[in-house]
């Protein structure tokens, strides 16, 4: 879930890492902390009758078009969008859009 800081919230964290508006946050000290991501590939909604009848093969249309970036979550907040590509035999992501939680 994502929350829409008011001006005085942001002024705050702003402060809080030691950035200004004229100059750039050190936020060095932030840099070791792991954060979990995750790929949202898309949704879908179904009955409990549909998914206690599920076997091996069954396909569950998702609401995402085939083609549109995904979203990435960072610890379950949006931070992005990104795309899907093939490096040796593993997937990987490429960013295609970083989401400003401060713009606006």
């Amino acid at each position: 879930m994502s929350k829409t800081l008011h001006i005085s919230e942001k002024n705050a964290l702003s402060g809080a890492l030691g950035k200004t508006n004229d100059s750039k946050a050190d936020i060095e000290f932030l840099a070791d902390i792991p954060v979990r991501i995750s790929v949202m590939l898309g949704d879908a909604t179904i009955t409990i009758r549909e998914l206690i009848e599920m076997r091996v093969g069954t396909v569950i249309e998702l609401d995402r078009p085939v083609g549109e970036s995904l979203d990435l979550n960072v610890n379950g907040s949006i931070f992005g969008k990104v795309d899907v590509t093939v490096i040796e035999d593993t997937y990987g992501l490429r960013i295609a859009e970083i989401v400003n939680p401060f713009a606006g």
